[in-house]
């Protein structure tokens, strides 16, 4: 990714270019959503696009979370999106944050899968990719069994 040296110059302007990539398939991914979903465009989707962004960005947070490498298990599946659900529940925001943010992740793993495919500590040809696209796919149905994107969480 890098070939012209690790410096701090370069990580930043490769990064910048890879969150801009990450989250044009995002908007992609959550147009064929929509449009699958036949969901209108309204000034409620605000939740669900900016949740969407922020989901394309979730996996690179190994990197500011200090684990030391890129691509890591935890970060690049759902197990971002779990712990963000939680809190939207917790807080009984709207159930399209988390649709949103289901979107975004699968987006990123999707490109991932395209572009880079290494995800530590899966050892084996392809099955980083396998990995990377059953974390794509399972957040992609999470997301489209949950009800109305712009529904609220029901309180108990």
């Amino acid at each position: 990714m890098l070939t012209e040296g690790l410096t701090l110059g370069n990580l930043l302007r490769h990064m910048t270019l890879d969150r801009l990539i990450h989250l044009l398939v995002g908007f992609a991914f959550l147009f064929v959503f929509m449009r699958l979903k036949r969901t209108r465009i309204d000034k409620r989707c605000v939740f669900l696009v900016a949740s969407m962004a922020l989901g394309t960005w979730a996996p690179d947070w190994d990197l500011l979370l200090g684990i030391g490498f890129h691509r890591s298990p935890l970060t690049h599946s759902v197990i971002p999106a779990v712990f963000f659900a939680l809190i939207v529940f917790k807080c009984n925001g709207p159930v399209s944050l988390t649709v949103g943010f289901l979107i975004g992740l699968s987006a990123h793993l999707f490109w991932d899968i395209v572009d880079y495919g290494n995800v530590l500590w899966i050892d084996g040809g392809n099955n980083d990719r396998l990995f990377l696209l059953a974390n794509a796919v399972l957040s992609l149905l999470v997301a489209a069994m949950l009800k109305d994107p712009k529904a609220r969480v029901r309180s108990r």
